[in-house]
């Protein structure tokens, strides 16, 4: 058996087909899910893009510890590539994430083959003495609009966009076959092809920086959304998505807000208005499709070579994208809301063999590892000197077991912790911020699904012991024995919303 991952950046798991979305056009990956498994409760353990990558590639988790976060991997470090060299099995890594290829960070070694797809985002790749953006000036586009000149970030933005700009303008990424999904999609088709002859088993881990922004996709893409109606992202008093209310209909002509392709983090009104925050829900619904359009390319791919019959065809994401559900853009704060931490997975067996179904077992990113590592065949041996804290998904696939763990916790940059059960979220403050202190938070699930309506004062116990159990996890994971830890069973006896 070979193993495929294909990783997309920043994904916004309300965009998807096969998680509810009802009017953005996503048919491959749609395809993808009838043909494997949907995964409905998977999470990230630490975010964002660099911890995430660790905990794929170490099956650890890491969030309680500040080294482990967004850091270099360590030269000792074992990592998924390490675990497979002298298994007969190889490599490859294909990335047009500019994160993963800076330098001293250590995230393309290991691989037999790295190949990096350039020019994504702010990567440095065209310098600006290039004589072939000698016209190009930040104040001629105006989707990018830079923060006050009393901001402290307002240089760091301007050089990120400048260096956008230059690569823009010289890989000409206005045309669809320029774009970096597109170009790093062929990279892969064209490694598949090459190897096509050899037998030897392969594990391919396509690393995709799309969805994440800047949001600039080209036409079609960029305004193939632009009229559309419900906003997906309006809330009622529990949480439950209902349609724009007519004052903002009428008061909003989404066709003339004009299009940003990229803002700083911050929150709605300070860094773009409600209704630029419309339009670039669509505009970001278009990312989506672009993507998904070229995935269709590698599925096709596949097919004709046959790979989909000898292949384990993972799809997933870091982290997702907050778009206004709390009133802020992008990872303005460490705040573990659904729309940063709820992520798709989806497992495709070699012929599609189990495929059709969706799991609810909680599942979390350092899962992957031991369930691409029972996929090959392979056993880590006695070259750990760390446990693997993640589990195997096979079997869950296989209906040989119905979970693999009883709740989720997470963080991000040790400032805020979550525990994710079934019925419940509970958001627990690390770190306080003098300028938007925060308390713990509790939401029900799954109706509260973008967690509108806090009821940690009607259910208190349930807080305490979702904290206590949150609390013990993060302590045995500093002495390395999460398997001391006993189910959540308390929790039962309160009942579930």
């Amino acid at each position: 058996m070979n193993v495929i991952v294909v990783v997309c950046n920043s994904l916004h798991l309300g965009f998807l087909g096969a998680y509810g979305n009802a009017w953005i056009e996503t048919p491959n990956l749609d395809r993808l899910a009838a043909e494997g498994t949907v995964f409905d409760h998977h999470f990230p353990e630490n975010l964002t893009t660099l911890p995430t990558r660790r905990s794929w590639w170490t099956g650890r988790y890491g969030f309680a510890d500040a080294e482990q976060g967004w850091t270099p991997l360590r030269c000792d470090e074992l990592i998924l590539p390490d675990l497979l060299w002298d298994k007969g099995v190889s490599t490859a890594l294909i990335s047009d994430v500019p994160l993963l290829r800076e330098a001293g960070l250590g995230y393309g070694r290991g691989f037999d083959e790295v190949l990096w797809v350039r020019g994504g985002g702010y990567d440095p790749l065209i310098p600006a003495a290039d004589p072939r953006t000698r016209k190009v000036q930040l104040g001629d586009e105006p989707g990018l609009r830079l923060p006050a000149d009393d901001d402290a970030n307002q240089g760091l933005w301007k050089k990120r966009w400048e260096q956008f700009l230059r690569n823009r303008s010289v890989l000409r990424t206005d045309l669809e076959a320029n774009t970096g999904v597109a170009r790093t999609v062929r990279t892969a088709i064209d490694w598949l092809e090459r190897r096509a002859p050899r037998s030897d088993p392969f594990l391919l881990w396509l690393d995709l920086f799309s969805p994440h922004g800047p949001w600039d996709p080209p036409q079609p893409y960029r305004d193939q959304y632009a009229a559309v109606d419900p906003d997906e992202f309006e809330a009622g008093e529990e949480g439950d998505l209902v349609e724009e209310s007519a004052d903002v209909d009428e008061e909003i002509d989404i066709e003339d807000v004009p299009v940003l392709i990229d803002v700083p983090a911050g929150a709605v009104g300070d860094v773009l208005s409600e209704a630029e925050l419309f339009r670039l829900r669509r505009t970001y619904a278009g990312t989506v499709t672009l993507v998904d359009r070229w995935l269709g390319e590698l599925f096709e791919a596949l097919r004709r070579m046959g790979r989909m019959d000898d292949t384990l065809l993972v799809f997933t994401s870091d982290q997702g994208e907050p778009l206004g559900e709390h009133g802020y853009v992008r990872r303005f704060r460490p705040w573990l809301y659904d729309e940063l931490i709820h992520t798709p997975l989806v497992i495709r067996l070699p012929g599609g063999k189990f495929g059709g179904g969706r799991h609810q077992a909680l599942v979390q990113t350092v899962d992957l590892l031991p369930t691409i590592l029972g996929a090959l065949g392979v056993r880590p041996g006695d070259n750990l000197d760390q446990p693997i804290h993640g589990h195997d998904l096979l079997p869950l696939i296989r209906g040989e077991q119905t979970k693999v763990r009883d709740y989720a916790c997470m963080g991000m940059d040790v400032e805020e912790f979550a525990i994710r059960t079934h019925h419940w979220h509970l958001i627990v403050p690390v770190v306080s911020d003098p300028d938007e202190p925060r308390s713990a938070e509790l939401y029900r699930k799954p109706e509260d699904r973008w967690e509108q309506n806090n009821v940690i004062e009607q259910y208190p116990e349930i807080a305490d012991q979702l904290e206590l159990a949150l609390r013990r996890f993060v302590e045995a994971l500093g002495r390395d024995a999460l398997e001391d830890l006993a189910p959540l069973r308390e929790i039962a006896r309160y009942g579930a919303p």
